[in-house]
């Protein structure tokens, strides 16, 4: 969706404006929510315009979103249970009346519509959350401990402040286009993951980053050292000369992720990944929708607090996702190449043929099969497991 900022901005002057101005609001919310950059200072004048006019409906302003939620359940004598409508299940909404999550754009427009809560009170700016309050269950831990990250309970805020850089927003790991994780995830976990992730990325020595270095003809190279013996150790290498760094760790506890992808102080791209699946087909796939996210969407990551977090068992879900996708796909076995992986008959001829033609690992020919067909039997064989923990880990 493409809204052109300052277009048909009017001055709020009375209910015709008002509804009007609202309307606009929710496009360009649905416009900035999709990637649509441009949108949002259009959008920041329209919260801006309708002020002064919601104040007189809403005239003790409160103090942040939280406030507004509980100022309107409180005069409606709704329980936060009455939020589900809105905002999703229990658990999402203890995260955000807590804190830990922020609204997204559809619980905005959502708690707009349904409960009247003016965008002006919904979209003022919080104080960068800093972890404070954080229950890290023992499991984590002692995970943490085994991988060198000996954090006790107290130490978990100093923590992610600086694994976040200081002045940290970071994504809570709220449902939105950036998580592509099963219901099921521990979002506490996924952020100690995440903090872990970029404590290590600190630790290591950094190539200044041009983002034209991340192009189609990388993500080729990339994909085509899977066909050495050492090709993961030897595209981390690469990718580090060109300013990206990757770091695995293990998942944690009450975490499923596959990779990620976010930025060290809003400037250096660092690449998660956690080996779940030990599978040749799969740390391919992993590693070239994390840089296709870096190709396609590296604008996105440039807003606070914004990662891309992975778990590539699921479908994408969102046309962020399936770009992604779609790119990693392209990279590892270009079309000319792929035509015999849609014949449902191929044989094990058909997939070295094709693994020659892409000049990748004939693992990732034999998983793009397995995929399109959803047949996980066939081939199973030419799939290369339990390599990849011993080569780096």
């Amino acid at each position: 969706m493409n809204v052109k900022a300052g277009h048909d901005v009017k001055p709020v002057r009375n209910e015709h404006d008002y509804q009007n101005a609202k309307s606009k609001i929710e496009k360009l919310m649905i416009a900035v929510s999709q990637g649509d950059v441009q949108s949002s200072d259009e959008l920041e004048i329209l919260v801006a315009l309708v002020e002064s006019y919601e104040r007189r409906s809403f005239p003790k302003r409160p103090q942040s979103p939280i406030d507004a939620i509980k100022f309107r359940l409180s005069q409606k004598g709704l329980s936060q249970k009455d939020l589900e409508p809105f905002i999703g299940s229990r658990s999402r909404i203890s995260d955000v009346l807590s804190g830990t999550r922020k609204l997204s754009p559809d619980m905005m427009r959502a708690l707009h519509e349904g409960l009247a809560i003016p965008y002006e009170a919904l979209m003022q700016k919080e104080e960068p959350y800093k972890g404070a309050g954080i229950e890290v269950k023992k499991p984590i831990l002692k995970k943490m401990k085994d991988l060198g990250f000996d954090i006790s309970s107290h130490k978990v805020e100093y923590f992610i402040h600086r694994a976040f850089g200081g002045g940290l927003s970071p994504a809570l790991n709220r449902r939105t286009r950036t998580q592509r994780a099963s219901g099921r995830t521990d979002d506490t976990a996924l952020l100690m993951w995440q903090a872990s992730v970029l404590t290590e990325a600190r630790l290591r020595e950094k190539s200044l980053f041009k983002r034209a270095a991340i192009n189609r003809d990388t993500l080729r190279e990339v994909s085509q050292l899977s066909s050495k013996p050492e090709g993961p150790k030897e595209a981390i290498q690469m990718l580090s000369e060109i300013g990206v760094t990757v770091i695995i760790l293990p998942v944690f506890p009450g975490t499923f992720l596959d990779g990620a992808a976010m930025l060290i102080d809003n400037s250096h791209p660092v690449i998660g990944m956690t080996l779940r699946h030990d599978k040749t087909d799969n740390f391919w796939f992993t590693l070239l929708h994390e840089l296709s996210h870096l190709l396609l969407h590296y604008d996105m990551l440039l807003a606070p607090g914004q990662a891309f977090f992975d778990e590539l068992d699921l479908g994408a879900g969102d046309e962020v996702e399936q770009e992604a996708d779609d790119m990693a796909l392209m990279s590892l076995i270009p079309k000319e190449c792929a035509r015999p992986l849609y014949n449902s008959y191929a044989s094990n001829n058909d997939i070295i043929s094709v693994s020659e033609c892409a000049g990748v690992h004939p693992s990732i020919a034999a998983g793009r099969w397995q995929k399109e067909h959803n047949n996980y039997k066939k081939f199973s064989r030419i799939i290369e497991r339990n390599k990849l923990r011993e080569l780096l880990l």
